[in-house]
């Protein structure tokens, strides 16, 4: 195993068995927040200035940002694989907490555009043995 994955298992161990939930999931999606290229932000925000409404701009940022997803009005963003340069080649299940991260990152991109909160939820994880990494969007 990579000393760098050997560190970041520990960090995960550390904060699931040390600290609550909530606590948890800021100090991951603060870490996704700022782990975002400041050139992408930049290119979604001009996006959505160029745009009517929020579903205008949902449609243009979905032909420009593969990964995101509409059905109806449920807002997903969908990876086939593992993006995160942390972790992409660790071979084994993480904890959903390190996702919290990946919910951050989203966050950003939304709460950017839109000037306004938004919720994240993961829905399905590859580093937790499933296919894709599935993120619910919550406007």
């Amino acid at each position: 195993m990579k000393h760098s994955h050997k560190w970041i298992r520990a960090l995960i161990e550390s904060l699931d068995t040390q600290v609550d939930e909530k606590t948890k999931e800021k100090i991951l999606e603060n870490c996704g927040r700022n782990c975002i290229p400041r050139s992408f932000i930049e290119k979604v925000q001009a996006l959505k200035e160029n745009t009517r409404d929020t579903d205008d701009f949902l449609d243009k940022l979905g032909q420009t940002w593969k990964h995101l997803q509409r059905n109806g009005d449920n807002i997903y963003v969908v990876y086939n694989k593992c993006y995160c340069p942390l972790v992409k080649d660790y071979s084994e299940r993480l904890s959903p907490t390190f996702c919290s991260c990946s919910k951050g990152w989203i966050k950003e991109v939304f709460e950017s555009a839109l000037e306004k909160p938004i919720a994240v939820e993961l829905e399905k994880s590859i580093k937790q043995g499933d296919r894709v990494c599935k993120f619910n969007v919550h406007l």
